[in-house]
Parts: structure tokens; sequence; C-alpha cells
């Protein structure tokens, strides 16, 4: 919460603003934003995360983390998922034409993670008069009676927004939201988590960390998930495993924590396994060796495009693949991450942003 809102709002009613709806909260922004001579605008970053996926949590922090330098004379107003229903009150009352939405980046744009989409057509239907941008998204509706309809849906809702502009973090998405969604500007660039660079402070490395999924998306049986773990205790003294879903809830409040704990895991392996697709970006992020597994759709193998320049990321589908993979990942010294290579990529992010209007003064962050 930015310092502004804390003189506006009772201590009472802040200790207590992320379990309640927030309508009065708007109030204490409103009251905040109309103090200044000229209004100032506000990014609506919508959709961020409560549950305990840390991908989607770092997407978040990246999300903001960019914002924030991108636009310094913005208000970032961040709104949860699942708060947002509590929201549009306030959202529909407060909100000008000049300010500009963002909807969550990852991997949810299509019927797996159907909330998420629902999310993203509330507030394109309801704001048409508004800037949109879907922060780089991995699109993936399959080959179904129902994901086909629904495809129909979002193509025709999003087809009718005349400023909305989608961001594909890889070949195949971009693809596809081209041909299906003419109507709209679309652009590609990496995940935003790339624009990270968590690599300082570095840790002393020991042993191997698998980060190997447990759900829908995996790939892998359980021989041959066996079968990584056997080769991994042949060619290092420890094994340890761990999972960018945490089977616990996850709060604004507790998501750098949450994150930092994940990262230190990684900075402290030698070496990572992992078929989660923000395992092998984090690898990336903090400079850790890394085999990368594929998954059930393109995003992990699309995503690895950006990043196979690295050197000490490998990607490969077959499990007997990796001993060769690790003794070739043994010979790298002191790999270190660079986010460069992204920089042009996400100023295509930046520009689209900006076409909307000129920027105003003040700057904040407040979170609903």
């Amino acid at each position: 919460m930015s310092q502004a809102l804390e003189k506006i709002l009772p201590l009472s009613f802040r200790n207590y603003v992320s379990n309640i709806p927030v309508y009065q909260y708007y109030k204490g922004y409103l009251s905040y934003r109309n103090a200044y001579k000229d209004k100032t605008k506000a990014i609506y970053v919508v959709g961020s995360p409560e549950h305990d996926n840390l991908g989607d949590h770092a997407i978040t922090y990246a999300q903001m983390n960019f914002l924030r330098k991108a636009f310094p004379d913005y208000t970032l107003i961040e709104i949860v998922a699942n708060r947002l229903m509590h929201n549009m009150k306030c959202l529909e009352e407060f909100c000008s034409p000049e300010d500009i939405f963002v909807l969550q980046g990852g991997g949810n744009f299509g019927i797996e993670y159907f909330r998420e989409e629902e999310v993203r057509r509330k507030i394109i239907s309801e704001f048409p008069n508004n800037k949109i941008i879907v922060f780089p998204q991995t699109i993936y509706f399959g080959d179904t009676e129902l994901g086909r309809a629904e495809f129909k849906k979002t193509q025709d809702l999003y087809g009718s927004h005349k400023d909305l502009t989608l961001v594909a973090r890889e070949a195949t998405s971009y693809e596809i939201m081209k041909a299906g969604f003419r109507n709209n500007s679309v652009l590609l660039t990496p995940d935003i988590v790339m624009s990270l660079d968590i690599t300082d402070p570095p840790k002393e490395r020991h042993g191997a960390l698998l980060c190997i999924r447990a759900d829908k998306e995996s790939i892998f049986s359980e021989q041959d998930k066996k079968v990584i773990q056997e080769y991994t205790s042949k060619h290092y003294s420890t094994t340890t495993f761990t999972d960018t879903c945490i089977l616990r809830p996850v709060s604004l409040e507790d998501r750098d924590h949450e994150l930092n704990t994940l990262w230190n895991q990684f900075k402290e392996a030698e070496v990572v396994i992992t078929d989660r697709l923000h395992g092998m970006i984090f690898a990336a992020i903090t400079s850790t060796p890394c085999i990368a597994l594929g998954n059930y759709n393109y995003k992990v193998v699309g995503s690895y495009e950006w990043i196979k320049h690295l050197g000490y990321v490998k990607f490969t589908n077959d499990v007997k693949q990796i001993p060769a993979l690790l003794e070739e990942l043994k010979t790298i010294q002191r790999p270190r991450y660079n986010n460069e290579f992204s920089v042009q990529h996400y100023s295509q992010i930046i520009e689209s942003m900006a076409s909307s209007s000129a920027r105003e003064p003040a700057s904040s962050i407040v979170t609903a």
C-alpha cells in the first residue's frame, strides 16, 4: 500500500483490507487521486493469484516490477482474481477512460483454467473505452467441441474491443493469436518473468534439485520420475525435491517471502531438472544449470527458444538423454544470466501501453 494512502485510510481498516470487499478502499484511493490538481492516471493490474502456484506469483511480481519502472508516473492498482467481482462497482465508478488495464500473463488463456478467462472477459466487456493489454500468455483451447466453442466466444468478444492488445510468450501462441484475433494487436515477447535477474547474492551450491510436476500437464510416468532420480543420484551427492506449486495458498503479503525462499533453493543447487515452465525460467534467472523437460503442450519448448542461447539451460523430451546432459552441464563454469536479450521485445509492450495517452505526474502502488 502506498504511503499516501496509508495517511488516508484508518489503521483498523488497513489491517483488514485484504480480507474484505474494497469499496471503501477505493474511496480512499479516489481521495488520494483527487488531491492532485491534475488527476493521476492508473494502471489496473487484474487477475493476480492467491493460489499455490509460485510461477503465477512470479509473473505478478515481474509485472509489477516491470510496470513500476516503465510507467513511474502512473498509480499501480493490483486486483486479485478472486476479488474482481467485489471490485467491479469501484472500477465502474472510479475508472477513467485514460486508465489502462493490464491482464495477468501466464498459461491460462484457454479452457484448462477457465476462471482466469472469465476474468479477462469481464474486464474486456465492461471497459470498452479503455486500453487493455493481456501480458505474455500461452493460448490453448484444445481441439474439442467445448474448446472450439469457447475459443469462438473469446474471438468474438476480444475482436469487438477497440483497443485490446494480446501478447504471446512463444511462437505457437503468437501464430494462433495472429490468425484468430485479426481485429486486435498481437505481440510476441518472452514470459515476463524473464525480465528479472535473481542471480545475486549468489549461494554455495550443492547437489541436484528436482522440480517435477504431478498434475495433468505432466507427460512423464512414475517410472520415468524414478529413473530421473536414479540419474541424479549417480552424478550428485544429494537430490532434493521441490515444486513451484507449494500446496498452500499464498497471500499478497507472503508473495515475496515465498518466491525468495524458492529462488534460494534454485540458487543453492548445482543443477535443476524440471518439467515446470517456471522451473526452467527460475533456473535461468538464478543462473542455475538446468535440464528442462517438455509437458503436454508447447509452452515449455516454445519458451526455451528465448533462452537456449544461455548454454546452461538444456531441453529434452527424452529421459534417456539426461545423463549426457548432466555431464555437459558440469563443464560450464559460473554461468551468468543476462536479461538484455528480452529488453527489445518488452519495449513493444511499453510502446503499446504508452500510445494510449501522455503520462501525468504522481506514482504509487495500491493493492486490492
